[in-house]
């Protein structure tokens, strides 16, 4: 599943790409000569009112204010299933998927602690940046389970040692 993310929610992109899904970013203009033709699996979302009246299926006009209740607007409207969610499998800035580095080609890349706490390091193609299952792991899961029916679990190559 692919999103098209009107810059202003650069927020629920980046959550969305917490999630594991294709976000990529773009200002957006509610003229129909301007949006990109529905494509398979792929959902447009915005907040314009003015997107409305277009009655596209594969468009989304968002009601929820924040990025954390926009993802949840999304995940409900579409129906998104817990097992769909790959988390932390993306770049949040560049939206790439990560790759396992081998650790030790993370020495001199991480800080010192960092490096003897953990085991897996993922590491984006586009930008270099190195990511680990840290303690910020337990906040996104903490947050997408408040709007999720049951516990998620995190994917085996994600957890801590």
């Amino acid at each position: 599943m692919k999103f098209l993310v009107d810059l202003p929610l650069g927020g629920l992109a980046k959550w969305l790409r917490f999630c594991g899904f294709d976000a990529a970013t773009r200002r957006l203009a509610p003229d129909p000569r301007t949006l990109p033709p529905p494509a398979p699996d792929t959902y447009i979302l915005t907040r314009q009112e003015a997107f409305r009246p277009r009655r596209r299926p594969d468009l989304l006009v968002l009601t929820a204010p924040t990025p954390e209740a926009q993802l949840q607007e999304v995940l409900r409207r579409l129906r998104i299933p817990r097992s769909r969610l790959d988390l932390l499998s993306r770049c949040s800035r560049c939206n790439e998927p990560l790759t396992p580095v081998p650790r030790e080609q993370a020495l001199g890349r991480v800080p010192e602690h960092i490096f003897h706490y953990h085991e897996q390091f993922y590491e984006c193609p586009r930008c270099r940046r190195l990511f680990w299952p840290g303690s910020h792991l337990n906040g996104i899961t903490r947050s997408l389970g408040e709007g999720l029916p049951k516990p998620l679990k995190l994917p085996h190559h994600r957890k801590k040692p």
